[in-house]
């Protein structure tokens, strides 16, 4: 396993984790989260909760992964971050949200961005002869 694979796992279990805590915080503080941020539906901020612990889980999952399968993971878990970015962007230009939630959605989608690309980076520096071989096969 080269070095790269292991800093590559490693910032999967972080992006596991900040997906974790933020699905929790949005769950267990829909409505707080809802007013301070000015979205104004507190089901639907449960909804991304919800489905941000389900990505959480899967880019865990993804993290034990080896060979090919680590790769094309990590690239499905980039291009869905990078999709979070593009979505997130979208809201603070289009809702009408408070400043609070201007900050927070932009600080969340600067951290996200960051796991993207690491990610992604990572994954090109993770090639190894044998992954190479493997994926060729």
């Amino acid at each position: 396993m080269t070095h790269a694979t292991l800093k590559l796992r490693l910032v999967l279990r972080a992006n596991a984790a900040f997906s974790a805590a933020a699905g929790l915080f949005a769950v267990a503080a829909a409505s707080f989260v809802s007013d301070k941020g000015g979205i104004g539906h507190v089901a639907l901020t449960r909804l991304v909760g919800v489905g941000l612990l389900i990505f959480a889980i899967d880019v865990l999952m993804t993290s034990r992964l080896r060979g090919p399968r680590l790769l094309q993971g990590t690239l499905l878990i980039s291009m869905a971050d990078i999709t979070w970015v593009i979505a997130s962007l979208v809201v603070i230009a289009f809702v009408d949200l408070t400043p609070a939630g201007i900050v927070v959605g932009l600080a969340q989608a600067a951290a996200v961005l960051d796991f993207g690309v690491t990610q992604y980076w990572l994954r090109s520096k993770s090639v190894s002869p044998e992954i190479s071989a493997a994926a060729a096969a």
